[in-house]
């Protein structure tokens, strides 16, 4: 059987990494029926998000925290595999139902955010004058309904009951217990290997123990509520788009009633209506989605209207890491401001580093390589030959070419490289 769905992990855990030997373990259901899953590994992924207000011109810094909670190596691997099969029995499904164009996020469909987001504005533009509504689901992991999932997963194996190798691996999502990443760099013991570069395990369960290490049980479970799945494992992604389902074909049918276009990309909904339908669409969406146990995040969703006359006034609606007008695209201000910011501290990084090391003898340049790698569409060298990169640059010319060649998104993308070019050169001078 191919192997297609394992890859291994070079992070640090309570075990060591995997190979293909125990991959190929993992697929015999007696295997896993005899296999003890380790706790996640949790820490918190801090971004920072900044907003200009288009009046004051005003701009406020605020922290998104997204907690992620990893699995070790075996773990990793067991829950990869049965994503494998979900994501198969998935795929059955959507193509059953006619739902695969209408699901994005998480799947092998060979194409990219930029050709999804083409689409959408292809089909706002050929159907204006239309509303562009868009809706967020409120911490969409946190709340997913452990009864209901489970209810899904049967539907989509085909079974009355679920066989018990996949009950273990249920119960390792739902009924899972982590241990905080910070409460281990607190205790002097462990804080000391965390600084080691190796690749062995953290600890073993029963130093955890002796050491003092809390294992954390599922937030959700903890206060009495039977929902929620970590966010960060193999599985994860696999098992939110089983959770939506019903909903996805729900929405669907409502969509296809009133000649509305309906995609989904993870906790991000849209819909695409006749202004005329688009109150109605609003609150069908939101009594949707309360069957689902589930909140819409009222303050993030967004409307926008195309007038059929391509004008450049009004609100662009926010899609994938793109605005969408009726104009014409351009890859979104947040989106790319986020890249100038990396770029800029990474070429200060190196300028400093560079002029330490020039200074105490260490070197006689910048090392630049990598920023070529990191900042520009040129071409680069290295043990696998001369090859294109892929990075923000490549990523923003193909998605230039995904909108027709849009002139807009070239200029946003060759200003950066312009600029990331020349500060190169300025290093390449030390």
């Amino acid at each position: 059987m191919s192997l297609d769905w394992f890859k291994s992990r070079g992070y640090r855990h309570f075990d060591l990494p995997v190979g293909e030997r125990f991959a190929r373990k993992v697929m015999n259901p007696n295997f896993v029926l005899n296999h003890s899953f380790l706790p996640l590994l949790h820490y918190t992924k801090s971004e920072k998000r900044y907003k200009k207000c288009p009046k004051t011109g005003t701009r406020t810094i605020t922290s998104k925290d997204r907690p992620i909670k990893y699995a070790s190596h075996r773990d990793a691997c067991i829950l990869s595999f049965y994503a494998s099969e979900m994501n198969k029995s998935l795929d059955a499904h959507y193509e059953a139902k006619g739902l695969s164009d209408n699901v994005l996020a998480y799947r092998a469909l060979g194409r990219g955010n930029y050709d999804f987001s083409a689409e959408v504005l292809a089909f706002a533009k050929s159907k204006a004058p239309v509303t562009i509504l868009a809706f967020d689901v409120s911490s969409f992991f946190d709340n997913l309904d452990h009864t209901l999932l489970k209810r899904r997963l049967k539907t989509v194996l085909g079974v009355t009951s679920l066989p018990e190798h996949w009950m273990r691996v249920f119960r390792a999502i739902t009924a899972f217990h982590y241990v905080d990443m910070e409460e281990l760099k607190a205790n002097v013991t462990i804080s000391a290997r965390l600084k080691e570069k190796t690749q062995d395990r953290i600890a073993s369960v029963e130093e955890l123990k002796s050491n003092g290490i809390k294992f954390h049980p599922n937030p959700e479970l903890a206060r009495g509520h039977r929902r929620g799945i970590p966010q960060g494992t193999p599985i994860s992604a696999a098992a939110s788009n089983l959770y939506m389902i019903d909903f996805d074909a729900a929405a669907r049918a409502y969509c296809d009633s009133v000649g509305a276009l309906y995609r989904r990309y993870s906790d991000d909904i849209l819909v695409i209506c006749d202004p005329a339908h688009a109150t109605a669409a609003e609150a069908k969406i939101m009594n949707l989605i309360k069957a689902e146990k589930l909140e819409i995040s009222a303050h993030k969703t967004e409307r926008a209207d195309f007038t059929g006359k391509g004008t450049v006034s009004g609100k662009s609606a926010q899609y994938l890491g793109f605005a969408l007008h009726e104009a014409g695209p351009a890859i979104r201000e947040s989106s790319l401001a986020r890249q100038w910011r990396k770029m800029r501290r990474a070429m200060h990084r190196t300028r400093k580093i560079a002029e330490r090391n020039i200074a105490s003898g260490k070197s006689t340049k910048a090392h630049t390589k990598r920023l070529y790698r990191r900042f520009t569409h040129l071409k680069v060298r290295d043990d696998e030959g001369v090859r294109p990169v892929r990075n923000f640059s490549s990523y923003g010319r193909r998605s230039a070419a995904a909108f027709g060649g849009d002139q807009k998104i070239s200029k946003q993308i060759k200003r950066f490289e312009r600029v990331a070019l020349r500060e190169i050169e300025k290093l390449k001078k030390l």
